[in-house]
């Protein structure tokens, strides 16, 4: 899909942002042009991940009947639409392609990808078909490697996600699947009064270690026919494993949600839904995780048709909270007709220290007495820091009413603020949006990449508990497949409001090694080995040093054309999309500057990287 737009339009679009509004949707000026080409109305996703390594997040995005994208962060505020067919995705033309999410499943320094279907495309026919796994290849091209991987039972995969189940250091996959057969009741008069669909079961794959993975859902007990499609590994018991939260479709006439204790060092779950009370009925479509109320554990939000809802978590049991929160989203005021929620997060948009909640809402019809609302806008509600929400959707610019499903953040701009990445079906010729977070305060944050050595090297499951300014906050990092077919950064954040210096954090690994470190400085990112604390950088600090740098593509040299006056000698670095230096310079620029290159570079995509005490610019290159 591409979109036209002319001068005016645009003048009037800026003409339109309130000042004091927190969120701008800025897809066309970044260079996001998508829109999700679906099929009963399922499906649509996005994941953030760092693509090239270059420590910056880029983004996948599924595409149901189109091809799967991704968009490479330019590091200047924008994307560039990578040729799908060159780095190895043009087989997804051949999918209808739902969820996706992200892991270094061999632990070997770049992130694969795991892609779920719904069907294949075979002539006029459109068989169910199994999930796709993307390797990467370490230069910027992936390789579909699923059948030789053991990705080969076949479903209707509505997501995933990666965890390390059972704490050996490599990443498993949790499929959730949803209907193999659509079955429907019918009252006394022949009119359809409920649903008793057969749904195919989950599927867990446990990676062993050598780029295959075996299917263990059934012996170890999450094989759940639920019409799952939302999950989310979680750590609810704090007992150091991670637990499985289901979100269920049809939660009111088939299965309702599911919590799965893990029985670590057992290799297995138990089913421990109804004694938690987390076996709320929903039509389950998302989770949003997080402790929202600052009790040091994990709560978690589910969106539905019609009513949300919040169980609070109090050591390990469960109680629906949603109402007192104000957070229950169940119709839309101009038709009083239900809403229908997909993606959904907590995180903290104003850096308040308290955790805020997104949900993308976009109709899907249903039976009559849940009717939905064509009109359903996405919802932004701000934590109020006393267990209850207020409603700032209009204020914050988020309202949209098109099809939304999947939505994913990340401070994709580095500028200490989350923007919102919101996966749009073009049912309505509508495109996916970009929201970028320009609120204006004084408050502070910090933020943490971790890089397992011994845990996963995503580190995913593993927490972090902060201490800072007297209290104590916790996160946990996922690998995906709570937000509706979507993946969050996997920088983890966290507002701190007036707070001006960590004192210290906890870091427990995921395979139970425990980093005591601190103290941190607040508005900048921290790279921390699992053991060592390798890197830190303050984004505030930067400026942009205006330098052109031709051509791009190029071959053995590059010219660096001047557009502002750099009085101090810069440092200038070349590296590959492996993060391996290829060319390290410390030079003087002058007007026009010519980079003489080493002749042996293999082809493929670099960064390079130009800085001193003045600034900075970041500029991604192509090799021939």
């Amino acid at each position: 899909m591409q979109r036209l737009y002319t001068t005016l339009i645009i003048v009037c679009i800026t003409l339109q942002v309130s000042p004091a509004q927190l969120f701008v949707e800025r897809s066309m000026e970044i260079g996001f042009d998508h829109a999700f080409n679906d099929r009963s109305l399922m499906g649509g996703g996005a994941a953030f991940f760092d693509y090239d390594n270059d420590g910056d997040d880029d983004f996948y995005i599924t595409g149901g009947a189109n091809r799967d994208d991704i968009y490479l962060n330019n590091g200047d505020g924008t994307f560039t639409q990578l040729n799908g067919e060159a780095i190895g995705l043009n087989i997804t033309f051949q999918y209808n392609t739902m969820g996706v999410c992200t892991g270094d499943v061999d632990n070997d320094g770049d992130r694969d990808i795991f892609v779920t279907t719904w069907e294949r495309y075979a002539g006029a026919e459109q068989p169910i078909a199994r999930s796709l796994f993307f390797l990467n290849n370490g230069d910027g091209t992936f390789t579909e490697i699923g059948e030789q991987a053991g990705i080969t039972h076949e479903a209707f995969g509505m997501g995933a996600a990666f965890l390390d189940y059972n704490k050996d250091g490599f990443l498993d996959v949790y499929v959730m699947n949803h209907i193999e057969e659509a079955i429907f009741t019918y009252d006394n008069d022949g009119a359809i009064d409920g649903m008793a669909h057969e749904c195919y079961p989950n599927f867990l794959y446990r990676n062993n270690g050598d780029l295959t993975f075996t299917e263990v859902s059934v012996e170890t007990g999450v094989n759940s026919y639920g019409c799952t499609i939302a999950a989310v590994p979680s750590d609810y018991d704090m007992d150091g494993d991670l637990d499985l939260y289901l979100a269920n479709d049809f939660g009111v006439f088939l299965t309702p949600n599911e919590l799965f204790q893990n029985n670590y060092p057992e290799d297995g779950f138990s089913d421990v839904s109804a004694s938690s009370g987390a076996d709320v009925q929903t039509f389950g479509m998302g989770i949003a995780s997080g402790d929202y109320d600052h009790d040091l554990d994990f709560d978690y939000y589910t969106t539905n048709i019609g009513r949300n809802v919040l169980v609070e978590n109090d050591q390990g049991y469960f109680t629906d909270v949603t109402t007192a929160a104000g957070i229950e989203n169940t119709t839309v005021v101009s038709d009083g007709l239900n809403t229908t929620g997909w993606g959904t997060a907590f995180f903290d948009v104003d850096n308040d220290t308290w955790e805020d909640l997104y949900v993308a809402n976009g109709r899907i019809p249903t039976l009559a007495q849940f009717a939905t609302s064509p009109n359903d806008p996405d919802k932004l509600y701000l934590n109020n820091g006393d267990k209850t929400f207020t409603d700032i959707t209009d204020e914050a610019g988020v309202g949209d009413i098109s099809y939304c499903h999947g939505m994913a953040y990340s401070d994709y701009d580095q500028d200490g603020d989350l923007d919102i990445i919101v996966v749009v079906l073009d049912e309505l010729d509508q495109y996916s949006k970009f929201y970028v977070n320009e609120i204006e305060n004084d408050n502070h944050y910090v933020q943490f990449k971790l890089i397992g050595k011994e845990t996963n090297r995503d580190a995913y499951g593993s927490k972090i508990w902060l201490h800072a300014g007297g209290q104590t906050f916790v996160k946990e990092l996922y690998g995906g497949g709570a937000s509706h077919a979507s993946q969050h950064t996997s920088i983890m954040h966290f507002g701190l409001g007036e707070i001006d210096q960590v004192d210290s954090i906890r870091i427990d690994w995921t395979n139970g090694h425990v980093d005591h470190l601190g103290p941190f400085a607040v508005d900048q990112l921290h790279t921390i080995e699992e053991g060592i604390v390798t890197s830190t950088e303050d984004f505030t600090m930067q400026q942009h040093l205006n330098i052109e740098v031709l051509p791009n593509p190029f071959s053995d040299q590059i010219s660096l054309k001047l557009n502002q006056v750099i009085r101090e000698e810069v440092s200038i670095q070349l590296i590959s999309i492996t993060g391996a230096l290829v060319h390290n310079t410390t030079m003087h620029l002058t007007e026009n500057t010519i980079l003489e290159l080493e002749q042996d570079l293999p082809a493929g995509l670099y960064t390079l990287l130009i800085a001193n005490a003045e600034g900075r610019t970041v500029q991604k290159l192509m090799k021939l």
